[in-house]
């Protein structure tokens, strides 16, 4: 019995020690080397009492102990799923469902005698066109809402039950759109702003599951709003490579795209090199439609990073890049007086020719998108300046893109070509390590969920302003900026509103909202807060400023 206990002390130390670290290491990592060191003292600590046991003539008994408590673990518990930190989530098996019934309410008709909340004096002027809202960078300039000195003023406009994926609401014209998973079906659904009722649907076959990052589609849509010559436009895909261009009032289909039948790629094939399902938000530059493509390795010059599809007719402009895609979303931004697209692949960060895709410059940026995955995209963060973000450990870099005449003189001619040089500022296992998350900027600073705690580091230095306790953090969670605050969304559910303050973390007011994992990024309209996850659905309403 001595023997066992001192294994026992023996482990809890270890994993003590291990933990202690955890936040300025990895909580995914520590998580896992506890697992091994604790797991080597059970089995220890269970040996020596099955010595003692069977020296008392009990042999039975430890055998027995464990299968008694993994029968009544079975018994009780059920797996719901792994956090962003692969802690296993588990609820009582015969506990009451909190979750919202999905709502599958009929499509809206337009010539109803109800009066609609809209007609009532509640439609919203505001719009969050697409990913990271509508610059793509997690920041609106101008904050409409003001901050609740309770979550009693704060008034649930709606709340629905919503089908599986992460992906997140582009809204405009008073609709808000996204992607979730009905059963066997992706859909692309709209639904209205001021009560939640479901406009449209557009379904296919496809489900995309693993085990650890759950179920249904992983991308925000992006809507073109409408003008004179042309109606509103959303663009979406789907976590298998199905892109849709749907008509924004009714949902009608004007062209759809299969990535996977472009690459000549099989679904088992992309599921294996992309295992956590194709999370690349639809970028809409210059008339083109632009989106990480993917593709088994090829000697080809079609390239397979990138692909850009016409945005009136979906017919394929061009293809670049040889390295696999990650699971970020390319953005625009001008670096060394060029506007360009910004790519974040596998293993490194691209810069390519709007028009033609050429690849302009590379960095290297070390990953696997089946293991150690990029996710966070490429923020711009001043003049020719990106900061890059990476969880597992990796931490991040300032990159700056410069731009140079290469000359090339041949006889009595000679010719210029663009050259572009990609250089790191610094880099910092330290800070903004945003694994799921972006890094937001405001005013030279960096503000972001670095190994699930909100961090404030200056960029011109990349020294770590303040973080957040272990405390009070939100775990892989999501943030966008709006003005002066960070709407951040915790992983746990709730909603927390920090001032971007570089001076120290002051939290606002934290608002429960959610009731399950969320890793879907809030999208701010007007004073409208709409969250989700792959339960359910909430349009939280603040005060007016």
């Amino acid at each position: 019995m001595l023997k066992a206990l001192v294994a026992l002390i023996a482990g809890i130390i270890v994993v003590g020690l291990i933990q202690s670290r955890a936040h300025e290491t990895d909580y995914q990592k520590a998580l896992l080397q506890s697992l091994a060191a604790g797991g080597f003292a059970l089995l220890v600590v269970l040996y020596q009492l099955q010595r003692a046991s069977a020296a008392a003539a009990l042999a039975w008994l430890v055998p027995a102990s464990c299968l008694a408590m993994v029968l009544a673990a079975v018994t009780f518990l059920r797996f719901e799923s792994f956090s962003g930190e692969m802690v296993p989530r588990f609820s009582w098996r015969f506990g009451s469902a909190e979750t919202p019934d999905l709502k599958v309410t009929p499509l809206a008709q337009t010539d109803s005698d109800e009066p609609t909340v809209e007609s009532e004096g509640l439609a919203e002027t505001g719009s969050w066109l697409e990913f990271l809202g509508n610059n793509r960078t997690g920041m609106m300039p101008e904050r409409e809402f003001a901050i609740p000195t309770s979550a009693d003023e704060v008034n649930r406009r709606w709340d629905i039950g919503i089908g599986e994926g992460w992906s997140s609401f582009a809204v405009s014209d008073g609709i808000a759109v996204t992607l979730e998973q009905r059963g066997e079906m992706e859909c692309v659904t709209a639904y209205r702003l001021s009560d939640g009722q479901l406009l449209w649907l557009v379904e296919h076959k496809a489900n995309h599951f693993q085990a650890l990052g759950g179920g249904g589609p992983r991308s925000t849509p992006a809507i073109v709003p409408a003008t004179e010559l042309s109606p509103g436009r959303v663009y979406a895909q789907g976590a298998a490579g199905t892109v849709w261009c749907l008509r924004l009032s009714d949902g009608e289909i004007l062209w759809q795209r299969d990535l996977l039948e472009i690459t000549g790629w099989t679904l088992s094939n992309s599921e294996n090199a992309i295992s956590w399902g194709r999370a690349g938000s639809p970028l809409i530059v210059d008339n083109l439609c632009v989106l990480p493509l993917g593709g088994p390795d090829s000697e080809s010059d079609a390239g397979r990073s990138l692909i850009a599809l016409d945005a009136a007719t979906g017919e394929t402009r061009w293809r670049s890049g040889e390295q696999q895609i990650s699971y970020a979303s390319p953005m625009v931004m001008t670096l060394g007086g060029k506007r360009q697209i910004v790519s974040v692949n596998e293993a490194d960060i691209t810069g390519h020719d709007i028009a033609s895709g050429k690849v302009l410059w590379s960095f290297p940026w070390e990953g696997k998108s089946n293991s150690g995955a990029n996710c966070a995209a490429a923020i711009p963060a001043g003049e020719d300046q990106f900061v890059i973000g990476k969880g597992y450990g990796g931490g991040s870099s300032l990159i700056q893109v410069s731009q140079a005449d290469d000359t090339s003189s041949s006889d009595e001619s000679s010719s210029k070509q663009e050259k572009f040089v990609a250089t790191e500022l610094w880099h910092s296992s330290r800070v903004l390590k945003t694994k799921f998350n972006h890094t937001l900027v405001r005013d030279g600073i960096a503000y972001g969920l670095s190994n699930g705690a909100l961090q404030a580091v200056e960029i011109e230095s990349g020294e770590r302003l303040w973080e957040q306790s272990r405390r009070d953090r939100l775990g892989q969670g999501q943030a966008v900026l709006v003005e002066d605050v960070l709407v951040v969304q915790g992983e746990e559910g709730e909603v927390v509103l920090v001032a971007a303050d570089p001076d120290d973390y002051r939290e606002l007011i934290r608002i429960p909202a959610l009731q399950h994992k969320t890793w879907n990024i809030p999208t701010v309209v007007d004073n409208l807060i709409l969250v989700r996850n792959a339960h359910q659905a909430i349009a939280l309403e603040l005060p007016q400023r």
